[in-house]
């Protein structure tokens, strides 16, 4: 391969880690759907703070801890996994669709919880890893 394409074994993890990360997203939306209904897009709410603490976990202890992942797992775990799992289009899409509804508050809320509460994760992420 040539110098500008990034190694195989990391395009595969990037692959499998997204595609897990995409049906788990799926699960996701579709269980709380079923339990909490879909007046306010719940799923979206705990795949974006969840991705957001899995991230700040993850990332930290891969940049904290040198040699604790393989190159190709970190890749795995946060580009592949992470990337597949969080949905910022989704929480975009949906916040739209609440203001087109007329639930302003709500596209607020759904807006501003994700944010708030996913940089709260990740913060949190990246102190419970200071400790491994």
């Amino acid at each position: 391969m040539s110098d500008n394409f990034p190694p195989l074994a990391h395009i595969g993890a990037v692959a499998l880690g997204g595609s897990v990360g995409s049906v788990l997203r799926f699960f996701s939306s579709y269980y709380f759907s079923s339990w909490l209904g879909t007046t306010f897009p719940y799923g979206t709410l705990f795949v974006n703070v969840s991705g957001s603490f899995w991230l700040g976990f993850i990332g930290t202890l891969a940049l904290n801890k040198a040699g604790i992942f393989d190159p190709t797992v970190r890749l795995l775990l946060t580009t592949g996994f992470a990337g597949g799992f969080t949905t910022f289009s989704s929480l975009a899409y949906e916040t739209a669709a609440l203001y087109e509804g007329g639930s302003i508050d709500l596209a607020i809320i759904n807006m501003a919880s994700n944010v708030i509460l996913g940089m709260l994760a990740l913060i949190l992420g990246i102190y419970l890893a200071r400790f491994f």
